[in-house]
């Protein structure tokens, strides 16, 4: 059996890797507590009635879940940190666009903007961290990110609440949640790489 060293450089990559994914994989938590907390109340104070709301919440759901057998593998394709960087920018971009305008068939298309969004995110980030580890500790890996990634659901439902309470409005959790998300995916463009090894071998 052949045991490969990094070297020092190799290391303080693979840390800056590993750290830039864990902290989209925090913040994309936000989007998920301001979507089955926030969105109801949004829409409940705006008219809409229990079906109607469930319904909007339902489409990001089904959007996120049923893109994910084409987001997966287009990331086998393009690799992973295309994917994961627009998918924080265009999950950022649906939160957003919550706030632009009005009515059951706009918001229904903002829950699906952020349901693609999140599929291009959900699998690709685990799939990164999958790459850069060795199956011998690929597992811890995976405890960290995953550890680092639901913590956003804690901290995510804090900040979100702040925002709210402090501005006085709801809709300060909406843009707090689609700042977020685009300074992040700006952090894992800059510190993050492609981690598919037949993309990148190095």
């Amino acid at each position: 059996m052949v045991i490969r060293l990094f070297s020092a450089d190799e290391y303080r990559a693979l840390a800056h890797t590993l750290a830039a994914i864990c902290q989209s994989g925090l913040v994309e938590k936000f989007v998920d507590a301001l979507v089955w907390v926030f969105y109801p109340v949004f829409l409940y104070q705006r008219g809409l009635s229990l079906p109607e709301i469930g319904w909007i919440v339902g489409i990001y759901g089904f959007v996120w879940g049923g893109s994910q057998f084409f987001t997966g593998k287009l990331s086998d394709h393009i690799g992973r940190h295309k994917p994961n960087v627009w998918g924080m920018w265009i999950c950022g971009a649906g939160v957003a666009m919550m706030l632009w305008s009005e009515g059951v068939a706009w918001w229904s298309l903002s829950a699906g903007v952020t349901g693609f969004g999140m599929a291009l995110l959900y699998p690709n980030l685990s799939a990164a961290v999958s790459d850069i580890s060795h199956p011998n500790w690929r597992g811890s890996a995976i405890g960290i990110y995953r550890f680092w990634r639901d913590l956003g659901y804690g901290i995510g439902a804090l900040g979100l609440g702040i925002a709210a309470h402090f501005n006085g409005s709801v809709e300060a959790a909406f843009w707090f949640v689609a700042i977020s998300m685009f300074l992040s995916g700006g952090i894992l463009w800059l510190f993050g790489e492609e981690t598919h090894l037949r993309i990148n071998p190095n």
